[in-house]
């Protein structure tokens, strides 16, 4: 193949021999936002116990559920982010946690939380919109990055030492010629 793409079969091969690192992000949202929210967690908590919030991760899943469920059933105006990218790119905070208070008071049942939440939409206007915050904590505040660095700690450490992918792709690269170099000599 005269225009055979190394490049891209050192990607596949890189891949292939890394599989076991790939099924560790899968379905992890990786963004910017979240690479530098994640940055600033690192920097802000190095050394330091934390709570592991993936430990809240069908909680989190349900209130994502449901979040999408309200944007596109709900009537409400939901911003700019589209309810089927939730998954990847998170709901909107505050649409978030209250879905999560809502799952909450609902014993976590989805039918349940649909129906509560369809009958505060139904509810009138409050006569004071100042009467504060129901809210006052997110359970799932900054919960994407800190996936994304629980995640980044589980991939360095079943990495093969040289993290610099960019080296280990030449070096697979370099491999694949070298591959194709000796069958090519055993055909002649």
């Amino acid at each position: 193949m005269p225009a055979f793409n190394w490049k891209a079969a050192a990607r596949y091969q890189f891949t292939e021999d890394h599989e076991h690192l790939f099924l560790l992000v899968r379905g992890v949202p990786i963004d910017d936002g979240s690479c530098r929210q994640a940055g600033e967690l690192l920097r802000k908590h190095h050394q330091r116990e934390v709570f592991d919030p993936t430990v809240l991760q069908r909680y989190y899943d349900a209130a994502v559920s449901l979040a999408a469920f309200v944007a596109v059933n709900g009537g409400i105006d939901i911003g700019k982010v589209r309810p089927e990218s939730f998954r990847l790119k998170g709901a909107p905070v505050a649409l978030l946690a209250l879905c999560a208070l809502v799952l909450f008071v609902s014993n976590w049942d989805m039918n349940a939380a649909i129906t509560a939440f369809s009958r505060l939409l139904l509810a009138p206007a409050p006569s004071d919109l100042t009467l504060g915050n129901v809210i006052g904590l997110n359970p799932f505040h900054e919960y994407a990055a800190w996936r994304l660095v629980i995640v980044s700690g589980q991939v360095a450490a079943k990495s093969p030492g040289e993290l610099d992918y960019n080296r280990q792709l030449a070096a697979t690269e370099a491999a694949l010629r070298e591959q194709h170099r000796r069958w090519k000599e055993q055909q002649s």
